[in-house]
C-alpha cells in the first residue's frame, strides 16, 4: 500500500509536473518560431515593398523619359516640315511651340535651326529672342544709383533683390521698376538691387508666366518680402495703377533672396 501511495501522491503529480513543464517549453518555443517566422515575414514583407516602389519608380520615370523623347521627337519633325515646306506659318508655330514647351539644351539648338533655314522675318525674330535670353541668361542689369536720402521703411541690410520688368509690358513696367529700385536704394540698402529685364520668351516658359505684380521669396524672406510688397506698392499705386503685389514661396533655394516682378498690362 505504500509503494502504491506513493506512486500516487509522489509519482504521478511529478510526472504531471515534468509534462506541464515540458507542454510549456513546447509551446514556448513553438511561440518563440512563430514570433520568428512572423518577424522574418514582415520583414520580407517590407523589403518586397520597397523593391516594388523601387520597380514603380524607375517604371515611372522611363514612361517619363520616353515620353519626353516622343514629345521632342514630335517637335523636332514640326521644325523641319515647316523647313522643308517653306511655310512661315508653320515657322512661326514652330517657333512658338519651342519657345513655350521645349526644355534645353534641346531648345536652344531647335531655335538656331529655325534661325539658320527660316524666312527673313521669322529668321529676324529668333535673332532677337536669342539676344534678349543671352542678356537675361548673363544678368544684365541696371544698377541703381543713390541719389538721395530717404528715411527707411525697413531695415533692408543686406537682402538681395531683384526686380524685374516684363518685355511685353512696356515703359510702364520698366518705369515702376527703376522707380522701386531708387527707392531701396534711397532707404539705405546695402545688398545687390537690381533692374532686370524679363523678355517675353523667357517669360512664356514654364515657372515663370506671370503677369500683374508678383514678389517671389524664401521661407525665411517673409519680413523683408512683406516690407517690399508695402514699399512697391506705394509706387505702383503712383502710377496711377491700384493692384496689389502678390507674394508666392518659391521652390527654389535663393537665401538672402527675394524677387519682384512688374508685368501689368501694357
Amino acid at each position: 500500500m505504500k509503494v502504491t501511495q506513493s506512486i500516487k501522491d509522489i509519482v504521478i503529480p511529478l510526472i504531471s509536473v515534468l509534462t506541464a513543464v515540458m507542454v510549456g517549453l513546447l509551446n514556448h518555443q513553438v511561440s518563440t518560431n512563430d514570433q520568428e517566422l512572423r518577424s522574418r515575414d514582415q520583414q520580407l514583407q517590407e523589403r518586397m515593398g520597397d523593391i516594388n516602389l523601387l520597380v514603380k519608380k524607375s517604371k515611372e520615370e522611363r514612361d517619363e523619359r520616353e515620353s519626353n523623347q516622343e514629345f521632342n521627337l514630335k517637335i523636332y519633325e514640326i521644325v523641319t516640315e515647316s523647313l522643308e515646306e517653306n511655310s512661315v506659318q508653320k515657322q512661326e508655330a514652330a517657333k512658338a511651340f519651342v519657345v513655350v514647351m521645349v526644355d534645353e539644351p534641346l531648345r536652344s539648338s531647335l531655335l538656331n535651326v529655325l534661325k539658320q533655314g527660316g524666312d527673313a522675318t521669322v529668321k529676324q525674330k529668333i535673332g532677337q529672342i536669342l539676344e534678349a535670353e543671352e542678356k537675361f541668361k548673363s544678368d544684365v542689369a541696371v544698377i541703381p544709383e543713390k541719389k538721395r536720402e530717404e528715411t527707411a521703411s525697413y531695415n533692408w541690410g543686406d537682402w538681395n533683390i531683384d526686380i524685374f520688368w516684363c518685355t511685353g509690358s512696356g515703359a510702364k513696367a520698366k518705369n515702376q521698376a527703376e522707380q522701386i529700385g531708387d527707392q531701396l536704394v534711397a532707404e539705405g540698402a546695402k545688398g545687390r538691387i537690381r533692374v532686370r529685364e524679363l523678355p517675353d520668351s523667357i517669360n512664356a516658359k514654364a515657372g515663370y508666366q506671370l503677369g500683374g505684380y508678383a514678389i517671389r521669396r524664401g521661407r525665411d524672406e517673409k519680413e523683408p518680402a512683406a516690407a517690399l510688397k508695402v514699399l512697391a506698392e506705394k509706387i505702383i499705386e503712383r502710377s496711377g495703377d491700384k493692384s496689389k503685389v502678390n507674394l508666392s514661396l518659391t521652390r527654389q533655394s535663393t537665401p538672402n533672396y527675394i524677387s519682384l516682378f512688374s508685368c501689368p498690362s501694357s
